[in-house]
């Protein structure tokens, strides 16, 4: 997505509960760190997941134009 600033990768071994975190700019930064990522423990690779953190990137929305006039206090 290009939407999408990211900032960290965190990988996690399920096997023996070794966590890493990296810090990332890309999606394909992401790709390569955990294609290249083994456990220190010499976990198999079925065994790790991961999660991308990041910002998503938005423009902002237009006002939204009310015909309702504000309350009176």
């Amino acid at each position: 997505m290009d939407g999408i600033e990211y900032t960290e990768l965190i990988i996690t071994c399920e096997a023996c509960g070794n966590v890493k975190r990296h810090l990332v700019h890309s999606q394909e930064e992401c790709d390569r760190i955990f294609r290249e990522f083994r456990c220190e423990n010499s976990c198999g690779r079925n065994l790790y997941s991961f999660i991308t953190i990041g910002t998503l990137k938005r423009e902002a929305a237009p006002p939204i134009e009310s015909s309702e006039k504000p309350l009176e206090q």
